[in-house]
């Protein structure tokens, strides 16, 4: 029986790539963001808010961060999912540190999920553009 686990994580260096990248998709599209990267166990590696940025926004960032890492999927896909089930949304709502505003990914490496991106102060559908582009520009799959 195996009593440890080996987990895969993002280095520092990879979350500064994907920061950078989100902060560059941001600065040309003119919008002032929050941009944080977890770890694979949902702990910051990386947080940036550009000048202007909605301060509010810099827990949102986080959140979206550690709901896309904790639940393995973006959490754009909350909005669809929670429309038929109020019970689920209500009872995931409870929970200080889980999100369900898009603008949130996982990280994904050899199909293991070894981090995750949060972004928040646009729009959602400008969050969950950023996202995107982010994760493409740093070589992952989103």
């Amino acid at each position: 029986m195996a009593r440890t686990l080996d987990m895969k994580s993002l280095t520092l260096e990879a979350a500064r790539q994907l920061a950078d990248a989100a902060l560059e998709a941001a600065e040309a599209e003119g919008l002032r963001l929050h941009v944080t990267v977890v770890d694979a166990a949902g702990h910051v590696l990386i947080y940036q808010r550009m000048p202007g940025a909605p301060y509010p926004a810099r827990e949102f960032s986080e959140n979206k961060a550690f709901t896309a890492l904790s639940f393995g999927k973006p959490t754009s896909v909350w909005k669809d999912r929670l429309g038929a089930n109020p019970h689920l949304a209500a009872g995931l709502s409870r929970h200080p540190k889980v999100t369900m505003i898009g603008g949130g990914a996982p990280v994904v490496i050899e199909g293991e999920i070894v981090g995750a991106i949060g972004i928040a102060g646009g729009l959602e559908d400008q969050d969950i553009a950023i996202v995107c582009r982010a994760l493409a520009a740093a070589g992952y799959d989103g």
